[in-house]
């Protein structure tokens, strides 16, 4: 319902603005530290409203959900007192301004993938790939993407989503080398896909469920990290073929009306990578199954 999208909006505003409060201490902003100790972390209420140049009931209505208008001024304001950066600037905006994300944006999800995008994962081996919609469920893949994320196919379809297999698969924190940055980072990443599809019950529905099932995902949602696509490589341990070092990568489907994304995980310059996937791919193709 849109009363119910609405309410939910206005609380994940309230939820990012204290939690990028909380994070600035007085000396990040120029004011002289406090003699005594603060009883709460990070800046005050007042301290945000003076500094941005709004009034303390005003900036105070925002961090309780209130149901109040926004203007770009303020806006900009607030992200520069709170020394946001451009994807967390963005996110303020989504939140705070429904104009900035409209209807289209609210796209039915795919029941299936072309034959011909099936082909170009198959074309890009020995390179991980699969392609994912909106609510990040993997909805294709190539053998290779399997062999280092997990069997698809033997998955229910429910459980085919990264950022479910990220908290909830033991075998990921022995495979992902650095796999509490990594996965700090796939939250920071979906924050900016929950804030975007807030209409969707599917998003709250997969937070709660996340959160009973893993302790780690619940404490780090808490802190409203906002994050863009990382372009740093990622290590990876394979159990045949060692330490992979993998350079992700995510483009937008334009042809299938931006619901669909596909993400590629290209060896990393000046690294054995390539070698070794395609010795894995190799070794692979050996042992298959006769169709």
């Amino acid at each position: 319902m849109i009363i119910e999208s609405n309410e939910n909006r206005r609380k994940e505003l309230a939820d990012f603005l204290r939690t990028r409060r909380e994070r600035l201490s007085p000396q990040d902003v120029g004011l002289p530290p406090d003699a005594k100790r603060r009883r709460t972390p990070g800046l005050r209420r007042e301290e945000v409203a003076v500094l941005a140049g709004i009034s303390l009931p005003w900036y105070v209505s925002l961090e309780q959900g209130r149901d109040i208008r926004v203007s770009d001024e303020v806006l900009v304001s607030l992200a520069r007192t709170l020394r946001l950066d451009a994807a967390e600037r963005e996110h303020l905006f989504l939140l705070a301004n429904q104009k900035t994300c409209p209807t289209s944006a609210f796209l039915p999800q795919p029941v299936s993938v072309p034959s011909s995008l099936q082909l170009h994962l198959e074309q890009l081996e020995p390179c991980p790939a699969y392609i994912h919609d909106s609510r990040w469920n993997v909805r294709a893949w190539n053998r290779m993407a399997a062999e280092l994320f997990g069997d698809y196919a033997a998955m229910a379809e429910e459980e085919r989503n990264t950022v479910w297999l990220m908290f909830t698969r033991p075998e990921y924190r022995e495979r992902f080398v650095q796999w509490e940055e990594l996965a700090q980072s796939v939250i920071a990443q979906f924050r900016i896909s929950y804030g975007k599809y807030l209409h969707d019950p599917w998003y709250p529905d997969m937070v709660e469920r996340l959160s009973d099932r893993s302790p780690e995902f619940r404490e780090w949602w808490s802190r409203h990290e906002i994050q863009t696509h990382p372009d740093s490589p990622k290590t990876f341990r394979h159990p045949q073929a060692g330490l992979l070092t993998l350079q992700p990568n995510s483009f937008a489907l334009l042809d299938q009306d931006g619901s669909l994304f596909l993400k590629t995980m290209m060896p990393a310059p000046r690294t054995d990578t390539m070698e070794k996937l395609t010795s894995l791919l190799g070794s692979l193709r050996e042992h298959a199954l006769p169709v």
